[in-house]
C-alpha cells in the first residue's frame, strides 16, 4: 500500500510539472506562461522539400438562407423594361400596389398603375409577339369582360425564364400594334388612357406567368428593371415574408423605416399591406406576401406587432438587387 502511495505522489509531481497547453497548441507552464520547449537545431532539420505544394480546395460559400440569417442580397429577375419612357411618370403607383385593396375599399390589385396624362406612350417591357390587341367588351381577360378596356397583351420566351411570360396593358386610349406582330423591347404599342374600369388616366400593366389568365399574375415590381435617380444610380427592391411556423402567409401589416444616418431619425416611412390569399400569388422563388420596387439604397427597419409581441429587424437594400427577408413566427 505504501508503495502504491508513492508511485501516485510522484506521478502527480511530473504533471505537476509539464503544466497544460494553450488554445494554440504551446505547452504552458501552471502560472500560464509558455513553457520552454526544445527545438532542433537548424542542421538536424530535415531538407526542405523539392515537391509541387498540394492544391488545398477553396470551399465554396453556402448560399444565403433568408429563412436563418436577417436578409439576403441577391440578383433577382428584372428581365422587364418600365412601360412607361423615362421622360413620363414610370413610377408605381404606392397608393394601389400588387395584392393592395386600399384599406378594403377595393378589390385586391392584380397588377400595378403608372399615373400619366392620356396620351403618353406605352412601351413593350420585352420583347415578344401581340396575342391580344383591341376592346375586351366580348373577351374576358380580367374579372370580367369590359374590364381592361383597350388593352394590349403581350407574350414573351425569354432566355432568363423557363416559363411563357405574358405582360398586360390595360385602358389605353390608342393601340399601335395588332394580334401577331412581333415587337421589340422599348418599342412604342400604344397610349395611356382611361377606357374600361378606370379611375383617372393611367396605365395598368400585369406580368403574369406560365398562362394568359387572371390567376397567373406575379408582383411586376419583383420583374420591373429598377429605376434609375438623378445621378444614374439604380434604386433597389424588397421581397419579405412572414409566415407561421407552417409556411402560411400571416396577415400583418409591417413598417418599413428608411435611417440615411446610423444614428439618425428614420426620414421616410410606409406601412406595407400583405397579399390577400385569393387569386394573388408569391413570386415562385421568394414566396413573399409583401414586395416593392423603387427602394432607395440604405439602411431600412423592418417592424411589425403579432400576438402582442412586437418583431424588428434592421435590413439593407443595395442599388440594383433584390433585398429577401423572411419571418417564421413561431406559437
Amino acid at each position: 500500500m505504501k508503495r502504491a502511495l508513492l508511485a501516485l505522489a510522484w506521478l502527480a509531481a511530473v504533471l505537476t510539472a509539464c503544466g497544460q497547453t494553450r488554445a494554440d497548441g504551446t505547452p504552458q507552464t501552471q502560472d500560464g506562461q509558455p513553457s520552454a520547449v526544445a527545438r532542433p537545431s537548424p542542421s538536424a532539420l530535415p531538407p526542405p522539400s523539392t515537391a509541387a505544394p498540394t492544391a488545398v480546395p477553396t470551399p465554396t460559400p453556402a448560399p444565403c438562407d433568408p429563412r436563418t440569417a436577417d436578409f439576403c442580397i441577391v440578383d433577382g429577375h428584372f428581365v422587364l423594361q418600365r412601360p412607361i419612357p423615362p421622360d413620363g411618370n414610370d413610377w408605381v403607383d404606392a397608393s394601389y400596389r400588387y395584392g393592395y385593396t386600399q384599406g378594403e375599399t377595393r378589390e385586391p390589385h392584380h397588377g400595378v398603375e403608372f399615373v400619366n396624362p392620356q396620351g403618353t406612350p406605352v412601351l413593350a417591357a420585352a420583347d415578344g409577339t401581340v396575342i391580344f390587341a383591341g376592346d375586351d367588351s366580348a373577351t374576358l381577360l380580367g374579372p370580367l369582360t369590359g374590364y381592361y378596356g383597350q388593352v394590349i397583351v403581350i407574350e414573351h420566351h425569354l432566355p432568363a425564364v423557363e416559363q411563357t411570360l405574358f405582360t398586360l396593358y390595360g385602358h389605353l386610349s390608342r393601340l399601335d400594334v395588332s394580334v401577331g406582330q412581333t415587337v421589340a423591347a422599348g418599342e412604342t404599342i400604344g397610349a395611356v388612357g382611361l377606357t374600361g374600369i378606370a379611375i383617372g388616366s393611367h396605365l395598368h400593366f400585369e406580368v403574369r406567368l406560365g398562362a394568359n389568365d387572371y390567376r397567373s399574375t406575379r408582383n411586376p415590381e419583383l420583374w420591373l428593371a429598377p429605376r434609375l435617380d438623378e445621378t444614374g444610380q439604380p434604386y433597389g427592391a424588397l421581397a419579405l415574408r412572414v409566415a407561421d411556423g407552417y409556411g402560411h402567409p400571416l396577415p400583418v401589416f409591417p413598417v418599413l423605416q428608411y435611417f440615411p444616418e446610423r444614428d439618425g431619425p428614420p426620414t421616410w416611412e410606409l406601412q406595407l399591406e400583405p397579399y390577400p390569399r385569393e387569386t394573388l400569388n408569391a413570386d415562385d422563388q421568394w414566396g413573399e406576401n409583401f414586395a416593392l420596387g423603387s427602394l432607395t439604397p440604405g439602411r431600412y427597419r423592418l417592424s411589425f406587432i403579432q400576438m402582442g409581441g412586437l418583431y424588428e429587424r434592421w435590413i439593407q437594400v443595395r442599388p440594383g438587387k433584390l433585398t429577401v427577408a423572411v419571418f417564421e413566427i413561431l406559437p
